[in-house]
């Protein structure tokens, strides 16, 4: 078993949005760089599963905004493995202020894909993650399931190159800023907590076209990626604190 590792982080102007805070796709982009500098710190990252054929693949996310810290704003980012199954294992952070201060809340579901066969692997097995699990609670409630929806608005997008990242498929950040960016400037601005989820359900690679939608339901905004041929590719929420 062991605790909780902590890294520390400095907002940067390229982070910001027009509201001069860090943007949303900025906070997740900087819980899941964490995730992968944390995981090679333990010896069962991206840099050894990539030499045995291998690769980390987030599958579902779900995350608690409290606010959005401001530009050159001291971060702690903390992480922590506390559950691992079959097919995903578990990974949570928090981001506090300087005060210590709660800032955002996460908890995140992955699994180990065979890169040749882009199939989920069978953790059970991996003995070896035990003596990196943490007793500690997950800060959030684990990710549900988020059903299909009847769109209001869709936007077309071709994958290209700045949208595949190292594992050859389309960056999980990316899709997040496809839905985002479907919002009105508003919601956007709005100071108050929210909570997003994400289901990532399968991948999309160079060329392929996506359809993304949009639906507001009152207070939440629902969002469903498919590429042409209509199979869904993520799906997301977000509830907004009025």
């Amino acid at each position: 078993m062991t605790s909780r590792t902590t890294y520390k982080r400095t907002v940067q102007l390229s982070e910001i949005d027009f509201s001069l805070r860090a943007g949303i796709i900025s906070m997740i982009g900087y819980i899941l760089d964490i995730a992968g500098v944390d995981a090679d710190s333990k010896g069962f990252g991206i840099k050894k599963l990539n030499s045995e054929n291998r690769s980390w693949v987030v599958s579902r996310m779900a995350l608690d905004f409290y606010r959005l810290p401001n530009r050159y704003e001291q971060i702690n980012i903390s992480t922590w493995v506390n559950d691992y199954g079959k097919l995903l294992t578990v990974r949570n952070f928090t981001v506090t202020d300087e005060k210590k201060c709660l800032i955002f809340a996460a908890v995140t579901q992955w699994a180990i894909i065979d890169i040749s066969t882009r199939q989920a692997l069978d953790l059970r097995h991996a003995d070896e993650y035990n003596k990196y699990l943490c007793t500690d609670p997950s800060p959030v409630e684990n990710p549900r399931k988020i059903a299909a929806i009847n769109p209001k608005e869709t936007v077309i997008h071709k994958v290209t190159y700045s949208d595949i990242d190292f594992n050859r498929h389309v960056n999980s950040l990316r899709y997040i800023s496809l839905m985002i960016d479907m919002l009105p400037i508003e919601l956007l601005s709005n100071p108050n907590p929210f909570h997003v989820e994400v289901n990532f359900l399968r991948e999309s690679q160079y060329g392929d076209i996506l359809i993304t939608g949009y639906e507001q339901c009152e207070t939440k905004s629902l969002f469903e990626i498919k590429n042409d041929k209509g199979a869904a590719i993520c799906r997301a929420s977000i509830e907004w604190n009025n």
